[in-house]
């Protein structure tokens, strides 16, 4: 039902934008002990909503802001979603279960929102020998078409 309320409104005529580079940007921090849970080929659920920025800086603030905010406790980490690259001809090959918010609280931010549980399976994994926000580790996930197409049973991201 939530995923049906995020993309409502959206129709195969309307144009929505899609990323430059057929990709999107998180930016975080990643305790140590969850590093291992993304392992190349994975595939998982977010059980949460999860915003993304169609600009790499973006992303790479909210690492800066969050890896200060934690003192450096936790390694900051840029995820780099990718996305269909088919999409950007055929609207009928974009993401289902996200969707352009364009009231964001930054006017100029472009932002993609994944609803919960979302899929998403781990590309490749870049681990940085000192994760601060000038060195992050970098994972690459790619977007499932349609969580619907998913299990149900996948396992949970425990931090994204």
């Amino acid at each position: 039902a939530i995923n049906e309320l995020c993309v409502a409104g959206r129709h195969l005529h309307e144009e929505v934008p899609f990323p430059k580079h057929d990709c999107v940007y998180r930016g975080g921090v990643l305790p140590k002990k969850h590093i291992d849970f993304y392992r190349i080929g994975r595939k998982y659920r977010a059980p949460m909503f999860l915003a993304t920025s169609f600009q790499k800086e973006v992303a790479e603030n909210f690492c800066e802001r969050l890896w200060n905010a934690h003192k450096g406790a936790h390694g900051a980490v840029v995820w780099i979603v990718h996305v269909n690259p088919c999409g950007r001809s055929d609207k009928k090959l974009q993401c289902k279960h996200a969707n352009l918010i364009e009231r964001s609280q930054f006017a100029v931010e472009k932002e993609y929102l994944f609803v919960p549980y979302s899929v998403f399976t781990v590309r490749m994994v870049y681990l940085s020998p000192n994760p601060t926000y000038h060195t992050p580790h970098v994972i690459h996930v790619e977007a499932a078409l349609d969580n619907l197409m998913e299990p149900e049973t996948l396992l949970l991201a425990p931090w994204c």
